[in-house]
């Protein structure tokens, strides 16, 4: 709670200034929007605050900081400072814990952590703790849920397992409200006695997954022993085949087997598996002696299994990956099968990848300069055209410019690739530091459609005058940072400039982008010292209007947040989009929806609740309610379909404080979704059924509320063979695609074209056009329409015709008042994955009730089911129906058609899912999984065996294949520099932070090794016999391991905020290392990254793959090219 004082001097309203200092007296006015202190604030003679200012005065109830670690233990106290001006004759001065934050580590003899507590950090002021320990051979065999400790000193709290066990059964005190009981707050792993320390059994909180005394005498009816079970052993005569690249190069056979003994199997159990399932659900590694997978063997019943085999050359590089839809022994380079079915990559001398094919998708070709970077790339669809997409690069490796290659004489691969080597430059240059000079290759202008340019440094680039900054104060210390973008549109008209600013501390404050409506978009944004956004203003002009857009944001003391408010045009109509509050332990517990500036009257509340694993079991509000259960139901009892592995048994759900209607679904052993039905008020079912790569062979449906269903079968090319859907029974029409794998006609009978990035840019049968218009990153736009008219979108903003109709903000829309120009918020109650089910509003006619708008229920795939009808077009997963084009979605990356429950391109991304068909939705489980923006995040690792670095590396790219990544690792030792082989002193690079196209482009770059800051005899290890060096004889070593999550847009810009700050700082051994880093990035994102060891990368990666089951291991793409 806080004290308020009110000083209005008129209608604007600034966000935060002077922050909680214990006493403050001011003489004069500084500009600040809001003044805080702890105890007191005194104005005094003097003191103006001019006209058209608005200002608030608070006096914080936040409580001093105690601390006391105990001093007979070993620790490292870590201290955060929230406020300025700490310097070393004030740092032990008293503060209260929203000026600063403390977390002690205590550690054991021998250097092991025991016991982490973040002082005062829960909602209540009290201790958090991490409690770790070790069995007797040093194991970390439990590892448990943080819990909450009424010291608030940080002091090592005595007990051990025994305070968590407490907190977690404890059925009282205010500090357990929302937070799950449970008598086994720990996950247990059950290790083979055997110096490997190999898993056995993998528990996680929860009495029912915990370990039992036999595993295979668990049903689905126990109350226990649920867990992930591991197997360990060699493989067998006539299991394994065999795969070899034939002698020409081209093609492969895997007629023979593998002789017994000759690869190491490992066989997974999830948490569903029971002994009479056989062998079914299953997962089956083998791995050769070099540690390269060459067959995931899934078993979906006890006799059938679906094979994925990895084909490598002599050189140990990936050339054919066969998944499960290919039966044959061979592989023969571009016949029938091989086209639809197989991944196939190819390879220069200097094992560069230079082909790749994927299936559906003919080949496409990459370039490389001198420099092994990838400067041309070429699908089929261009090389019918003649064109390449290119990339060139400024001096230090930064992307200065993409675009289209013509390329008039239809020149072969290898012929491009001889130019590129005879090309001398192999960087650009900024011409007098307008524009870039044009010497790398290609190289002639005429030929040349450039699509986006990148300025790093500085502000003296071409028209960045034109866009100046306003109201900041910018700074100048920007080396490295992107200062500026030019984005071309797919009309061909103009192209858009944008111009970042920064502050000192490289936080973007201020941005300043031309739009497509010959009008600018100007985003101003405020943080705290601690980097936190506290308000982001948006000034959007076009067509002679201007609109402005205030978000500002309130945190707790050590950073959650707390409420947002917004408004558009006028202060006085600011409204709270948002407050939340948490449990103890962090979680959200509720959010209150829709307030007014006061945080008062709002529309609606939302409560939230988790089970033991922390997966959300539902929430509540008046308007709409769902419950989920996976294993157990509301009183405890296990269902009859109990799912323990993460799949949603059952939903429950109502438009109102009750539910009134159950979804139950039913799951094969390959954990795809086969049956959905709802019972109660609303009846929906889904029924399907899947060929081996999960291609959906028939789909069930009912319409109406009866439970009479309509079966479709789809019929693929190939007599059934590929991935690419040919028909529909009951449908006269018939898919065609591009070489690229893109449908050119479907369901419907619409004809499709596309655009380089293939994204539909025109979508027409003879009574419906539509068109779309994007820039060259894929952003859209406009949409032409003759069913609906124009629609414009600006970063948010949309455009029916030549005015704005609404306003995306956080929790919702924002709808334009035609008769006034004020806005009516429209606040939108979501389910699990984001779909929006009510919309809620104050109705005006109804003296200012609140009222349901809208509301829509989906069939499993996504299908809209129309409750109550409205305008509303942001549905499934959030993403906007097409209506024109039979109700499909537009993500963003792709369209996705819910009828039928596919994409209608490839996956850009498909070689993350070898085994999967590439037009497959979230692996056919639409219930637990959701593709929001085709954002991604990738942990990178490799580990102890290789020399040079005792316990390894991890590092993580964020982004995606149409956006690029971005490469955040944390490099280096805590001395600053090392003595190389040679005696040489060299300085260490503390930290690099690097963007890429693609995935390839990471793969093949330098960044895909982490140059050895110790020599390898410092820890006395032996370099292997491939070791590769520098031109300095320092090892490079290779990233082994990738483990792959999905994201959402509002994640990835957390984790990139959180990573740009933690990744450039000084790198320290215990306190600041690349594990710290990769931690903070994660947990800022919500993704969960267990509590073991953090100095060691490979038990962190791990951790990391183990607590995050909806990620995909995707080692195979980061395969090094050596040169």
């Amino acid at each position: 709670m806080r004290k308020t004082i009110m000083y209005t001097v008129s209608a604007l309203f600034l966000s935060l200034g002077v922050r909680g200092q214990q006493a403050i007296s001011l003489s004069s006015y500084g500009g600040q929007g809001e003044i805080t202190a702890l105890k007191s604030i005194t104005l005094t003679n003097g003191f103006h605050i001019p006209s058209g200012s608005n200002v608030r005065l608070y006096l914080l109830s936040a409580p001093l900081l105690t601390s006391t670690p105990s001093s007979n233990q070993n620790y490292i106290l870590s201290r955060t400072f929230r406020r300025p001006g700490v310097t070393a004759a004030n740092m032990d001065d008293p503060r209260s814990i929203a000026e600063e934050n403390q977390t002690v580590q205590y550690f054991d003899g021998l250097g092991r952590p025991l016991q982490t507590v973040d002082l005062m950090a829960s909602p209540g002021h009290k201790d958090i703790v991490q409690h770790i320990e070790y069995d007797g051979f040093g194991r970390e065999s439990r590892k448990y849920l943080p819990y909450v400790h009424a010291d608030g000193n940080g002091a090592y709290k005595t007990g051990g397992s025994g305070n968590v066990n407490t907190f977690y059964t404890r059925t009282t005190g205010d500090d357990i409200s929302g937070i799950v009981r449970t008598p086994k707050p720990y996950a247990e792993t059950v290790f083979e006695n055997s110096p490997l320390n190999r898993v056995l059994e993998q528990g996680a909180p929860g009495q029912a997954w915990q370990p039992s005394a036999d595993r295979g005498a668990v049903t689905t009816a126990s109350s226990t022993g649920h867990t992930v079970a591991m197997d360990y052993g060699t493989n067998v005569a006539g299991d394994v085949r065999l795969w070899a690249v034939n002698s020409n190069n081209l093609g492969a056979s895997g007629t023979p087997y593998y002789a017994a003994g000759k690869l190491y199997r490992t066989v997974t159990k999830d948490e569903n598996w029971i002994t009479s399932n056989g062998k079914g659900g299953t997962v089956e590694e083998y791995r050769d002696f070099e540690d390269r997978v060459v067959l995931k063997r899934v078993w979906k019943s006890n006799t059938e299994a679906l094979n994925t085999y990895y084909v490598y050359d002599d050189f140990g590089d990936l050339r054919y990956v066969i998944p499960p839809g290919y039966t044959t022994a061979t592989v023969t380079d571009n016949n029938t099968d091989f086209n639809e079915l197989v991944y196939a990559y190819r390879y220069d001398g200097r094992r560069r990848l230079v082909e790749k094919k994927v299936p559906g998708k003919y080949w496409e070709y990459i370039v490389y300069n001198r420099n092994d970077q990838p400067i041309l790339t070429q699908d089929s669809v261009q090389r019918a055209a003649k064109k390449w997409s290119y990339t060139k690069y400024d001096a230090f490796g930064r992307v200065a410019s993409t675009g289209i290659y013509n390329n008039v004489n239809a020149a072969t691969r290898k012929q491009v690739q001889a130019w590129a080597d005879l090309k001398v430059p192999q960087w650009e240059d900024r011409i007098g530091t307008a524009n870039y000079t044009l010497k790398s290759f290609p190289d002639t202008l005429a030929r040349l459609q450039e699509l986006t340019v990148s300025y790093y440094d500085d502000y003296t680039f071409a028209n960045a005058a034109t866009l100046p900054e306003q109201g900041i104060s910018k700074s100048l210390k920007i080396k490295t940072l992107l200062t500026g973008m030019k984005v071309s549109k797919d009309d061909g008209t103009a192209p858009l400039l944008t111009v970042n600013y920064y502050d000192d501390r490289g936080r973007l404050i201020q941005s300043v982008s031309q739009n497509h409506l010959n009008g600018t978009d100007r985003i101003t944004n405020e943080y705290t010292f601690v980097g936190e956004l506290t308000k982001s203003t948006r000034v959007h002009i076009a067509k002679g209007v201007t609109t402005t857009m205030v978000t500002t944001n309130s945190y707790d003391h050590v950073g959650r947040l707390t409420a947002s408010k917004h408004y558009i045009n006028d202060p006085q109509n600011e409204v709270t989009l948002a407050e939340h509050e948490y449990n103890e332990i962090g979680q959200l517990k509720k959010k209150s929806v829709g307030g007014d500036k006061d945080r008062n009257n709002y529309h609606t509340a939302v409560d939230y609740a988790y089970n033991e694993r922390g997966w959300a079991t539902g929430a509540s509000s008046p308007q709409f309610t769902y419950q989920l259960n996976y294993n157990v139901n509301s009183t405890g009892t296990v269902l009859a379909g109990a799912q323990y592995n993460g799949n949603i048994a059952q939903q429950l759900w109502g438009h109102g404080a009750a539910t009134n209607s159950t979804f139950s679904y039913s799951y094969d052993r390959l954990n795809r979704l086969t049956n959905g039905t709802s019972t109660g008020t609303t009846v929906m079912i889904e029924a399907l059924t899947y060929d081996d790569m999960g291609n959906i062979k028939t789909l069930s449906r009912n319409t109406g509320n009866t439970t009479a269903t309509t079966s479709t079968t789809f019929t693929y090319n190939n007599s059934n063979k590929s991935n690419r859907l040919a028909s529909l029974s009951g449908n006269t029409n018939t898919y065609l695609y591009d070489a690229n794998g893109n449908t050119t006609r479907d369901r419907t009978g619409m004809t499709i074209r596309y655009n380089h990035l293939s994204l539909p840019d025109s979508v027409y049968n003879a009574s419906v056009r539509v068109g779309y218009l994007y820039d060259a990153m894929g952003a859209k736009l406009r949409k032409y329409s003759n069913q609906g008219g124009n629609r414009d979108y600006v970063g948010g903003i949309e455009y029916n015709g030549n005015n704005i109709e609404l306003i995306h903000m956080g929790e919702g829309v924002a709808y334009r008042n035609t008769s006034n120009n004020t806005y009516t918020y429209r606040y939108n109650l979501t389910d699990h994955l984001g779909n929006v089910r009510s919309t809620v509003y104050r109705n005006p006619a109804n003296n200012n009730a609140v009222e349901v708008l809208q509301k829509d229920d989906y069939y499993p795939f996504g299908k809209q089911r129309v409750v109550a009808a409205g305008n509303n077009k942001y549905l499934y997963n959030g993403k906007e129906l097409q209506g024109e084009l039979g109700g499909q979605y537009d993500y963003g990356a792709r369209f996705y058609d819910a009828d039928i429950g596919r994409w209608n391109v490839v996956d850009p991304l498909g070689e993350k899912y070898f085994n999967h068909s590439p037009y497959n939705y979230v692996l056919n489980n639409p219930i637990d999984i959701i593709d929001p923006d085709g954002k991604d995040i990738i942990i990178l690792s490799y580990g102890d065996k290789q020399p040079g670095h005792k316990y390894g590396h991890i590092a993580i790219l964020i982004g995606n294949q149409k956006d690029g990544w971005t490469y955040y690792s944390k490099d280096g030792d805590s001395d600053g520099s090392y003595t190389n082989k040679k005696g040489e002193v060299e300085e260490n690079n503390t930290f690099t932070i690097a963007q890429f196209k693609s995935i390839d482009d990471f793969a093949s770059s330098e960044h895909n090794t982490f140059k050895s800051d110790y020599d390898d005899v410092y820890y006395g290890q032996e370099p292997f016999a491939n070791s590769e060096r520098d031109d300095k004889g320092n090892l490079k070593q290779r990233y082994e391991k990738a483990f792959f999550l999905k994201t959402s847009t509002t994640e990835d810009a957390v984790m990139k905020k959180t990573a740009d700050k933690t990744t450039a700082t000084d790198y320290e051994t215990f306190l600041n290392n690349c594990v710290d880093n990769v931690e903070a990035t994660l947990k800022i994102g919500g993704f969960k990254t267990g509590s073991g060891n953090g100095l060691d990368p490979s038990e962190k990666f791990q951790d990391i793959k183990k607590e995050n089951k909806g990620g995909t291991d995707i080692s195979s793409l980061l395969k090094p090219k050596k040169k």
